[in-house]
């Protein structure tokens, strides 16, 4: 799924977006894009239970007289085929449920937000810029330094940009238009002298996790 969605090109016009925005401030921009944040085994459950249910009303109305040891094969029958089937992404994420989906994806964005060292930036400008692809959800994160300056309403601007480009299907172009706004307000609040050199604390590629 991310290649599909990040090839080369891609990649490499979240990276340029990534150095334009750092040029102006002394802040420290991280994109990153998961293919997926948790297996959900509780999908799995669920389909398997909704699918044996099923089975069982329609034996129970339509094969009144289907023998007693005849049941529990069509309920293990149905499970097994109702377990599969939640696989497919759309029925998956349905299973699962919009409230698990955001959990998960806030949760994986908290790990990535610390094992891409952002909270160890010297200013505290760190910004974490997150896309989940199954669950179709976004976060972004700043670090002290920042998330005292942006605000609630600036974080939310440079969120949906990156929401209605996973809507669209181009998810790149998401990436590129919130770390453009996430930069902006960087560079209003810790701007970067003319002609200062800074070190570029935390590399600009876009990283890529399948989980």
């Amino acid at each position: 799924m991310i290649d599909r969605y990040f090839g080369e090109q891609d990649r490499a016009r979240v990276a340029a977006a990534v150095r334009d925005a750092e040029a102006r401030s002394r802040g420290q921009i991280v994109p990153v894009v998961v293919e997926k944040c948790d297996h959900y085994p509780e999908a799995r459950y669920r389909g398997a239970l909704l699918a044996a249910g099923l089975a069982t009303l329609v034996v129970v109305l339509a094969f009144p007289h289907l023998g007693a040891w005849e049941l529990p094969l069509v309920q293990l029958g149905a499970g097994l085929a109702g377990a599969l089937v939640s696989m497919w992404d759309p029925l998956e994420r349905l299973l699962v449920g919009p409230r698990e989906l955001t959990e998960a994806a806030r949760e994986r964005a908290v790990r990535a937000f610390h094992e891409q060292g952002l909270h160890r930036t010297a200013e505290g400008t760190g910004v974490l810029v997150f896309a989940a692809l199954f669950e179709r959800r976004a976060v972004i994160l700043g670090d002290r330094g920042i998330d005292a300056k942006m605000g609630a309403a600036e974080w939310q601007r440079a969120l949906d940009a990156l929401l209605l480009g996973l809507r669209r299907d181009d998810p790149a172009s998401g990436f590129c238009e919130a770390i453009g706004l996430a930069g902006g307000r960087l560079a209003e609040s810790f701007p970067r002298a003319a002609g200062e050199e800074r070190a570029n604390e935390l590399a600009d590629e876009l990283r890529i996790s399948p989980s």
